[in-house]
């Protein structure tokens, strides 16, 4: 039998149906050609494909694909070669291997379209995308405003635990419980703050455990690290749209002897530093504020006094400022919330830089 089959001694080929008419036997050809080399790139397409893509779901239903489409060129060439030489049992087993392929193809490809539809097209990417991205913000926002917050509970208690510190008896000693117990509460409620960030950048959440201060059993004791602050002489511009934190930055800066001027936007920050009327050695600036935030009074301000030190607050991430927007030595970043320690420790190794 396969002896007979690929016997062609007694076939003609296929040219002679076509009556060896020269215009019908080049359409054939050059129509075959071109229909192969289509096929054979194809597969060739889908291979590089899959091998970059190995992130692709279903990679293997191309690799089907592509075999059945190589059958597919195969048996074009063979129409191109039996119109000269009547090889048409070997046709026939391409053809076969064809419709194998072919039935494999669609044997795999049926059960998974339920799969292929569930999957989500571009457009509902994009929303799901612009649904992340409007919760990241709403995230954030909520962090800063929370980190606001959190620097007046905690400022305030630092500076209700230094009032009692001079008093004493039962009530001193119940005061500062009551202090510290707040104290942890607000600690622990800025690491959570922290998570929110994290979660707002679309970073991998921290699952470590969140530390829990222990309630206190903060008397109060004197601060073993003393807290440096100004001779008298220095002058810091506070520009803070947040009313409660700003009169918070202003009373502590007071209480170290710093001599302090305050701005509830960056436009009045610049009109009051454009009256001349006084020296301003430190600006202390939120970055996100309406209208001209820190950065941009930052940059205006550098353009009147070039060697003006400049220290960023933020509610936010702690790389809101970006290493292009930074003039140098001269700019440096607070996160919050603040405590009086790490605010009079970063000023002062702002001004005492040279």
């Amino acid at each position: 039998m396969l002896e007979r089959l690929f016997d062609s001694s007694t076939l003609s080929p296929h040219g002679i149906c076509l009556l060896w008419e020269p215009g019908l036997i080049w359409l054939h050809v050059i129509s075959d050609a071109v229909i192969a080399a289509a096929y054979f790139s194809i597969p060739v397409a889908l291979a590089i494909f899959v091998s970059k893509r190995r992130d692709v779901a279903f990679g293997w239903v191309f690799w089907a694909f592509a075999l059945f489409i190589l059958f597919c060129g195969f048996t074009h060439v063979l129409s191109i070669v039996t119109l000269w030489v009547p090889i048409y049992g070997i046709e026939g087993i391409v053809k076969l291997l064809t419709a194998a392929a072919s039935i494999v193809t669609a044997a795999m490809l049926w059960p998974l379209l339920p799969k292929l539809l569930a999957l989500p097209s571009p457009s509902q990417l994009r929303e799901a995308e612009d649904l992340l991205r409007q919760s990241q913000q709403v995230t954030g926002g909520v962090a800063h405003d929370f980190n606001n917050l959190l620097t007046v509970i905690s400022g305030n208690l630092e500076i209700a635990a230094r009032s009692v510190q001079s008093d004493g008896g039962v009530k001193r000693d119940r005061l500062a419980r009551v202090i510290g117990n707040a104290s942890s509460s607000a600690q622990r409620a800025a690491l959570l703050t922290q998570q929110l960030l994290t979660h707002a950048r679309g970073e991998p959440p921290d699952l470590k455990p969140a530390y829990q201060p222990p309630l206190a059993t903060a008397p109060v004791k004197e601060h073993t690290t003393p807290v440096v602050g100004s001779a008298g002489n220095e002058t810091i511009l506070v520009v803070e749209d947040e009313d409660s934190v700003r009169s918070y930055l202003v009373e502590t800066l007071q209480d170290l002897n710093y001599k302090v001027r305050e701005a509830a936007n960056g436009s009045a920050a610049l009109a009051l530093f454009k009256t001349g009327r006084f020296h301003v050695d430190l600006l202390l600036t939120d970055i996100i504020m309406p209208g001209l935030n820190g950065r941009e009074l930052a940059d205006e301000l550098h353009r009147l006094e070039p060697n003006l030190k400049v220290l960023f607050m933020t509610g936010y991430a702690g790389n809101a400022v970006g290493d292009q927007d930074r003039p140098d030595d001269d700019v440096s970043l607070l996160q919050k919330p603040l405590t009086q320690a790490v605010l009079a420790a970063r000023i002062r190794e702002m001004l005492d830089k040279a």
